[in-house]
């Protein structure tokens, strides 16, 4: 056989000896180590079995608990109030006060004693109350000395001039100035910014 093919063969060997050798090794040390984990010794792992199981599960649940029940500084409050005298529930949604921040259900109850806590969690409260009130948002909506004025009325449907708007009733089609001379009844803010809406 001729020589250069001998040392080609022989390269050849040696290489492929190289790659297997540094796969191996790689291959090896992977097996040792996962990333992000750490080899416990045998004394650890010894120490760690000496340690009853239901003392370890024991601990783990109390630290749970008592960060669990205290209130986020991230919390929100939903106060849902019934009012009797139009039979209408209002919800309102708040941002928990500062006072209340990473304090118990007990010290929630105690800052709101005229509110009942329906549900409770530390991101989400939700408080109820009723109230032989009306509940403030129905309103009646009149020309009042050429503007749109808004009326508040009361549980027996007494009406108070609450403000004057901005908005003229000089340039508005015929109708709808008939329409605000009878007055229009609205219930709730949300209702009555969008009906204005429509004559701004």
């Amino acid at each position: 056989m001729d020589k250069k093919w001998i040392i080609c063969i022989i390269i050849a060997i040696i290489i492929i000896g190289l790659c297997f050798g540094i796969g191996l090794a790689i291959f090896n040390s992977d097996n040792n180590q996962i990333e992000g984990t750490d080899i416990i010794g045998d004394k650890e792992l010894a120490s760690i079995n000496s340690t009853p199981l239901n003392a370890i599960s024991y601990n783990n649940t109390l630290e749970t608990s008592a960060t669990e029940d205290i209130i986020s500084p991230n919390a929100i409050i939903i106060k849902k109030t019934y009012y009797e005298a139009c039979d209408h529930l209002i919800k309102k949604v708040e941002d928990i006060p500062e006072e209340l921040v990473n304090k118990s259900e007990k010290d929630l109850s105690a800052f709101f004693p005229d509110w009942k806590v329906e549900e409770y969690s530390p991101t989400e409260i939700t408080l109820y109350k009723t109230s032989k009130d009306n509940c403030g948002e129905h309103y009646f909506v009149q020309e009042h000395n050429g503007v749109i004025g808004i009326y508040t009325t009361d549980k027996y449907g007494v009406k108070t001039l609450k403000e004057d708007t901005e908005i003229s009733t000089l340039y508005l089609p015929e109708e709808d100035v008939q329409n605000l001379k009878a007055g229009v009844e609205i219930i709730g803010h949300t209702k009555l910014v969008e009906f204005l809406e429509d004559y701004e």
